[in-house]
């Protein structure tokens, strides 16, 4: 049986959900300090995590006592945000939400859009539908990092791709598969598709990603981090769009 679009990223994130939820701790340091936790603090009420997987959006704005909904298609996912984080969860499809208009004051996309890449518009729609004050979006950006962290970049996916082949016959092998459809997005599609909504860029900034290191604390990678943000380029990009008039806190 062939599977379409949408069944294929449900299948995958379903299989390997505990395995993603691992995987994630790559960004934990970001959307702790510099991503989520401020969407939170920036913006006041309803707020709904779009594509919410485990819960990493989430699990920061609700620490921020806002009130947050997480919507994703994989049930599995939606279990374990529910149960590691007491996310409210709602199992639906991202390009079709299961909301009614204006329902939601802020939208949280985090790593989400680059999986449907070729869907774009519709996923803007559906956000554009169900926001009334303002959208936050991170994304892979097609924009390249800073030379000097580039070699890194590439030795962590070689390492990772020895690991792959080194192990993939043994019970080593993670289960968690990136998507087919993953691809880097273009900021200024992503800028266009916010103004097409009636949305107003507030704020643009780049991240350039640095790969987990066990040994390193937290509080230097923080500062790693801070030390690379860009206003032009980098691995991620992070977009603040919003209505004409909203409420800040």
């Amino acid at each position: 049986m062939k599977l379409n679009d949408k069944e294929y990223e449900k299948l995958i994130h379903d299989a390997a959900a505990w395995d993603y939820e691992k995987k994630v701790s790559e960004w934990i340091v970001e959307h702790k300090y510099f991503v989520s936790a401020r969407w939170g603090r920036k913006f006041r009420g309803l707020f709904l995590d779009y594509g919410c997987g485990t819960g990493l959006v989430s699990r920061y704005i609700a620490n921020i006592e806002r009130e947050i909904i997480g919507v994703d298609i994989s049930k599995n996912m939606c279990k374990i945000a529910k149960r590691l984080w007491g996310i409210q969860v709602v199992v639906g499809d991202c390009l079709n939400l299961p909301f009614k208009d204006k329902a939601f004051d802020v939208i949280c996309v985090s790593g989400v859009l680059h999986h449907f890449p070729h869907q774009l518009e519709k996923a803007f729609s559906e956000i554009g539908r169900c926001v009334r004050k303002a959208v936050c979006i991170i994304e892979p950006s097609s924009t390249p990092p800073r030379i000097f962290l580039r070699p890194i970049l590439f030795l962590n996916k070689l390492y990772g791709w020895i690991l792959f082949h080194l192990y993939k016959y043994t019970h080593l092998r993670e289960k968690y598969t990136y998507s087919i459809f993953e691809k880097p997005l273009d900021p200024k599609r992503l800028v266009k598709l916010c103004e097409k909504e009636g949305l107003q860029i507030s704020e643009i900034r780049f991240f350039n990603h640095i790969p987990r290191i066990t040994f390193l604390p937290e509080s230097f990678r923080r500062h790693l981090v801070n030390s690379m943000l860009s206003s032009d380029h980098g691995t991620d990009v992070e977009i603040i769009a919003t209505r004409h008039h909203f409420e800040q806190k």
